[in-house]
């Protein structure tokens, strides 16, 4: 359990009563919560509870988990790369077949090429983990603006006007930025889905960051090794 998760609870209490007033009676206007809304297109409401179930854990253990399978990238190179103890014709086809794989799993070389079926995987190890830092950075953020809003005089201004008796009128009595519960739950909501849209804003970055890496590895094309190019006559001469 993080910081979001103490603070969701009664945050989704909050944010029900400025969704009412929201629905109900609208926004003052010229207010910031016109673009958010069109630009979110969500309540605050909805836009925290499809936020809260993002979790960093997972995507950390994916990560975790991805990285040991590299290893048998590595150990499939070092068999590819022992010593043929016959020559020929089949054998010289072997061998180029052989290194092509091997060129394949890691790109060869002393380190493994991004573009390799191991690169790809690690790429893929690395924007697990990244998604879960922008996850776990993005909850932490997300609980601050909660926090001070629950404790804001504008929640107060919310939590009476809903909770008042039928009849009571919701709309500000000092303009836009004043104490009426409208201009209140507007305050909430801008602040809110400010932090919403900055939070999706960075994971559009860290994708259109990490795209290149993710995409499939090129077409692989294996050495024919029955072709005419290794040899007609199929002889096989042992080493001792």
């Amino acid at each position: 359990m993080d910081v979001l998760d103490r603070v969701a609870g009664p945050a989704r209490e909050l944010l029900a009563r400025v969704d009412t007033l929201l629905v109900g009676n609208g926004a003052p206007p010229g207010h910031p919560i016109w673009p958010l809304l069109r630009q979110v297109r969500a309540l605050p409401g909805d836009a925290v509870a499809a936020f809260v179930v993002v979790r960093p854990e997972p995507l950390a253990a994916a990560g975790a988990a991805i990285r040991p399978q590299l290893d048998g990238y590595a150990e499939a190179v070092d068999v590819l790369s022992g010593r043929l103890d016959w020559s020929g014709p089949a054998a010289q086809a072997y061998d180029a077949a052989r290194r092509t794989l091997a060129t394949r799993l890691t790109g060869g070389g002393g380190g493994t090429d991004p573009d390799s079926l191991a690169g790809r995987l690690a790429a893929t190890a690395g924007y697990a983990e990244a998604v879960a830092d922008w996850a776990a950075l993005s909850r932490a953020g997300l609980a601050a603006v909660l926090a001070e809003a629950l404790g804001s005089a504008e929640a107060v201004a919310v939590r009476t006007a809903v909770d008042a008796e039928p009849g009571w009128s919701a709309f500000p009595q000092f303009g836009p930025s004043g104490p009426g519960a409208v201009g209140a739950a507007a305050t909430i909501a801008a602040a809110v889905l400010t932090t919403i849209l900055e939070i999706t804003e960075r994971g559009e970055e860290l994708l259109d960051r990490w795209r290149p890496r993710l995409a499939p590895a090129g077409g692989y094309q294996p050495v024919d090794v029955a072709s005419p190019g290794a040899g007609s006559d199929g002889t096989i001469r042992l080493r001792y």
